[in-house]
Order: C-alpha cells, then sequence, then structure tokens
C-alpha cells in the first residue's frame, strides 16, 4: 500500500503544483485538517492560511489565500483563489498591508468596505503566520 498520495495545487494566477506527497494539513473552512494517503473523500471550502506539505519527511509551507478542496483516497486537489510558497512572500509588504486594512477599519470612515478590510486583514495575517510557521519548522 502507498504511503504518498498526489497533490494538486491550482490557482489562476500562479503555475499549479503536481507532486507526490505524505501529508498535507489544509485551512478548512471548519477548522485545521490533515489529509494521509487513503483518506476518506470529502470536498470542503478553505479560508485563508497555511497549506502544510510533508513529503518524506521534509515541510515546507504555502499561504492559500482561500478556496476549495477535493479530497479522495488517493490525491488532494486544492482550487486556491492564491497561493504563495512561504519563502516568496513579502513579509513588509504584508505587514503594511496589515497595518492598512487595521487603520480602515478602526476609522470606520465612511466608504469604507468592512468585508473587504476584514478579508484584507485576514489574507495578510495568515501570509504573516505562514512565514512564522516555517521559520518555527526550519529551527
Amino acid at each position: 500500500m502507498s504511503k504518498t498520495f498526489k497533490l494538486q495545487v491550482v490557482a489562476p494566477d500562479s503555475p499549479a503544483i503536481m507532486e507526490e506527497v505524505t501529508s498535507v494539513i489544509l485551512p478548512g473552512g471548519a477548522g485545521e485538517f490533515g489529509v494521509l494517503t487513503h483518506h476518506m473523500p470529502l470536498i470542503s471550502t478553505l479560508k485563508p492560511g497555511t497549506l502544510e506539505v510533508t513529503t518524506n519527511g521534509v515541510k515546507e509551507f504555502y499561504f492559500i489565500a482561500g478556496g476549495y478542496v477535493e479530497v479522495n483516497t488517493t490525491s488532494v486537489i486544492v482550487l486556491a483563489e492564491e497561493y504563495e510558497k512561504s519563502d516568496k512572500i513579502d513579509v513588509e509588504r504584508s505587514r503594511l498591508s496589515k497595518k492598512q486594512a487595521e487603520e480602515k477599519l478602526a476609522s470606520k470612515a465612511e466608504g469604507i468596505s468592512v468585508q473587504k478590510e476584514k478579508h484584507a486583514l485576514d489574507r495578510n495575517n495568515a501570509r504573516l503566520q505562514t512565514v512564522e510557521k516555517a521559520k518555527a519548522y526550519k529551527k
């Protein structure tokens, strides 16, 4: 029985990832969940968070902006709004975007889309958390 399965990650503006992996941890809409080979089939929403991929004991971390995942016994297919590998994340830009979203939400100015700014805040928090998880793993 194989201990690996196929992972596919697809996003509109990024090249697809297709590789054999031993496990993934995903930011599901109802909370994080892990997948190993021969997992029971499911479909879930994804919220902004970290996709943790393990291959032969080596972990890689990706920011996922949200989307959907289909899990079956031999593969996981992630349809992401956007994804980015942890070492490609511009930390300063994420901090600045997070600060701007916080300021806009705090100002309660007329014409501000609260939903849009909360989404921007969630995405930038998730980006920064992804970088921190990757740094903690490398220690």
